[in-house]
């Protein structure tokens, strides 16, 4: 069977449960404490020497550790990633938007202030990476003007990919009422039907 190794609070690993509940694929989910360490045991390093999840286990032997290459391999052959060249390669385009533009600015000070409660909303670090992640938000917002999803007019793991950390954004001191667009976007996606929760 295939193994996810999760954690409770990762938007990553939620965007893969996302995606292996749309597809209706069965696998076992299995949660470390990241905070005790348990993705640093010689057992976890084995299977991810750089001591992240999430990971994808296939019952075949396939061990996947980017969360992106995970979203884009479940998704072959699926309405998820279009078949056309195109369609493609705008998927594709906001898969690697997110783990350069969004990703680190998103989850990490929703890290520092919500979940570790090592830094204050408005601390130096914060700040920073808030204001990168502005500029991103800045990009999806003009984007979306007038569109329900990122690429080619469906949902796809392009939405999937940056669904997670950008609805977990104020948890890290994110503002979103200057992005409209955006916060549509968000409402549009956690009223999907299909649409899980972060647990």
């Amino acid at each position: 069977m295939t193994i996810l190794y999760d954690s409770r609070n990762s938007g990553n690993g939620w965007k893969i449960r996302q995606l292996l509940s749309l597809l209706g694929l069965p696998y076992e989910r299995r949660i470390l404490d990241l905070a005790a360490g348990e993705s640093r045991t010689p057992e976890f390093l084995a299977i991810n020497p750089q001591a992240r999840v999430p990971v994808l286990r296939e019952a075949g032997g396939l061990v996947l550790r980017e969360s992106n290459a995970i979203l884009a391999h479940l998704a072959q052959g699926t309405p998820y990633l279009p078949e056309g060249r195109a369609a493609r390669a705008e998927v594709m385009q906001w898969l690697f938007f997110e783990q350069f533009d969004h990703l680190r600015n998103f989850a990490r000070p929703r890290f520092l202030v919500s979940l570790a409660r090592s830094a204050a909303a408005d601390s130096p670090e914060v700040l920073a990476l808030r204001g990168q992640g502005a500029k991103a938000l800045a990009v999806m917002e003009s984007h979306l003007a007038g569109r329900d999803y990122l690429a080619g007019g469906v949902y796809t793991i392009a939405d999937i990919a940056l669904y997670p950390y950008t609805r977990l954004s104020p948890m890290g001191g994110y503002d979103l009422q200057p992005y409209p667009q955006v916060r549509r976007w968000l409402e549009h996606i956690a009223a999907r039907p299909d649409t899980i929760a972060l647990p």
